[in-house]
């Protein structure tokens, strides 16, 4: 039984969204198991729905499939791509930034474009099949129109679907049952869910499109560190429900950056300076003391004992700070991997 993790920004009042992709997967597999990843991604934040996918995916079995559903592009002409990690799971969404941690660590051995109509939602893909009909018989009509013969014109008739004449009524002999409402707006059910619901059935990745050689679209998630190197400037990714902020500064490169464990810490944000305590636990704490703490999701968190960081600092999601480190010991042998 292949695992499929939904990840979307819907919300709870979208949990219908969730159950008509559910849906539509079911009638082509199944056996297949869901899992919800999470479904109150903050509205449009590809940031926080990249830091969720990358921390999340490779706790779940091998050859298990994430559909991702954070989107504001839908309907442009942005591209919708299946990959392929090196560790052999298949990640399904749109090209906007939401894979950027497997591209910037190198995670991915092969990235496709999804363009098969064959392997979408059948409502939809007859949808789309119904739509090139009509443009292709309002083309017919229009050169019938203008005295054209195609077969004597072939090579020099080149009629865009946008030049067509909007008086022109649409007399397909397609029967009313056939006419499927066409949408651009919700290509998770549409395309996203049931190229990944084909997939768990055994297709050919190579199937469902046509290879890509990269992302088009990478976030700047990697922090940025100063030329004296006493000062990491980076992004707060996540903020969970206790308040905890989670940066997107990695665990193992700030344990290279302070070699020396009694360096001391501030916090710079919006204008103000923080001081700031590193320390492996909340315990033993003042609630209103910020605390730097290696978190488990790989990343460094600012947190408080029993109380809300982001209310302390005035947070948001996505916010740009810097990390002053003073007393720090470096060599001419230290490496920074996230220099810039």
């Amino acid at each position: 039984m292949t695992i499929i993790g939904i990840l979307t920004d819907f919300g709870m009042r979208g949990q219908h969204y969730v159950a008509e992709m559910k849906g539509v997967a079911l009638k082509i597999n199944q056996n297949v198991r869901f899992i919800d990843v999470s479904h109150t991604i903050t509205p449009f934040s590809i940031m926080e729905a990249a830091y969720t996918l990358y921390t999340v995916y490779d706790t779940f079995p091998a050859e298990s499939i994430f559909v991702c559903v954070i989107d504001p592009g839908v309907g442009s002409d942005r591209d919708i791509v299946a990959i392929q990690t090196i560790d052999n799971y298949i990640l399904i969404g749109p090209d906007n930034g939401i894979f950027s941690y497997f591209a910037q660590k190198n995670l991915i051995s092969m990235i496709i474009k999804i363009t098969e109509p064959d392997f979408y939602n059948p409502r939809y893909a007859e949808a789309l099949k119904i739509v090139e009909k009509r443009q292709e018989f309002q083309k017919d009509v229009y050169t019938q129109d203008q005295g054209i013969n195609p077969l004597e014109n072939s090579n020099r008739l080149k009629i865009d679907s946008d030049e067509i004449p909007r008086s022109i009524p649409d007399t397909t002999s397609i029967a009313p049952t056939q006419l499927t409402p066409i949408t651009s707006t919700f290509h998770g059910r549409d395309i996203m869910m049931p190229v990944g619901a084909h997939l768990s059935n055994g297709l050919d990745l190579f199937s469902i499109g046509e290879p890509k050689d990269e992302l088009d679209v990478i976030l700047n998630i990697e922090p940025e560190i100063s030329e004296d190197k006493q000062f990491i400037t980076a992004k707060i990714q996540y903020i969970d429900d206790f308040g905890n902020i989670i940066t997107t500064i990695p665990i193992v490169e700030f344990q290279m950056f302070t070699f020396n464990k009694k360096c001391s810490y501030h916090l710079h944000h919006r204008e103000k300076n923080h001081p700031i305590i590193a320390t492996p636990t909340f315990a033993g704490h003042d609630s209103d003391q910020l605390l730097l703490i290696e978190g488990s999701s790989g990343f460094l968190e600012i947190c408080c004992n029993k109380a809300r960081a982001d209310e302390v600092i005035d947070a948001a999601l996505e916010d740009s700070f810097k990390l002053e480190i003073m007393g720090a010991l470096f060599s001419e042998f230290t490496e920074f991997p996230f220099s810039q």
